[in-house]
Formats: structure tokens, C-alpha cells, sequence
């Protein structure tokens, strides 16, 4: 799928992030597949922030299909991880492809998101005890 533009009087197609997002009660899965930079990350944006929700308990991005993020991408998935943390929400990023682990890896310890090999292994984390609900 491909998204028009126009760059300096230049028309041409750029290909959009695709997300396709499983839920189940305990958990989120939303696979992001495509570029992830300045012209898709907009519309992911507003698609990630849609995900979350008070009460959610986990919300795993797997990036096994991501080809390419740049700064843009970057500030997306943080400005996600900040929404996700205000509603107690646990997001994690999950199976990056080398490349793009390489962008991510700076970004995510410096902020403290979680990335983890397989969604499979993000999905076995336990919740931090931060965003465990207060007991009663």
C-alpha cells in the first residue's frame, strides 16, 4: 500500500506502515509492517495512541516487519510509550529487524522501553510492579 506526496514540486508513492493489530484480554499485539519515517509516522501516531486505553494490561509492537524507522519513527514509538506509561499500560517492542535494532537501541535505553527478541518473550515479561494496579 502506498500513500502520494509531493516534495519540492515532485510527485511520487511512498509505501505506508500497515498495522494489523490482534487483541486478547490480557494482551495486544499490533505488527507494524513497511517504513516507518517523517511521512508514515503521523497516521501511526494517531493509530498507536487508539490502541491504548485505561485498564489495558500489554500492548507488544512487533517490528519483525518494519523495513526502516528513522528519527521520526523513533519520537512516534516514545510519544507512544509515554501515553502507554500515563495509563498504566506495559508497551514493549518486540523482534526489530537488525538494522532497524540498531536505531531503536540508543533511543530505547535512554528512555527505558523494552525491546525483546520475539513477541513471544515480550509477551512473558511480567508487568512492572509500577503499573500494577494499587491493591485494594
Amino acid at each position: 500500500m502506498n500513500t502520494s506526496y509531493t516534495f519540492e514540486g515532485h510527485t511520487g508513492t511512498h509505501p505506508q506502515v500497515v498495522l494489523s493489530v490482534v487483541r486478547r484480554s490480557t494482551y495486544t499485539v499490533a505488527a507494524l509492517q513497511g517504513d516507518l519515517d517523517m511521512l508514515t509516522a503521523p497516521a501511526l501516531h494517531d493509530r498507536l495512541l487508539e490502541l491504548q486505553y485505561p485498564g489495558q494490561r500489554i500492548l507488544v509492537l512487533d517490528l519483525s516487519h518494519l523495513w526502516f524507522c528513522d528519527a521520526a519513527g523513533i519520537s512516534v514509538l516514545i510519544s507512544a510509550w509515554h501515553r502507554a506509561l500515563a495509563l498504566g499500560v506495559s508497551m514493549r517492542l518486540a523482534a526489530p529487524r537488525s538494522h532497524v535494532a540498531k536505531t531503536l537501541d540508543a533511543a530505547a535505553l535512554e528512555h527505558g522501553l523494552a525491546t525483546y527478541p520475539t513477541v513471544a518473550r515480550a509477551l512473558k515479561q511480567p508487568i512492572p510492579p509500577a503499573l500494577e494496579p494499587a491493591a485494594v
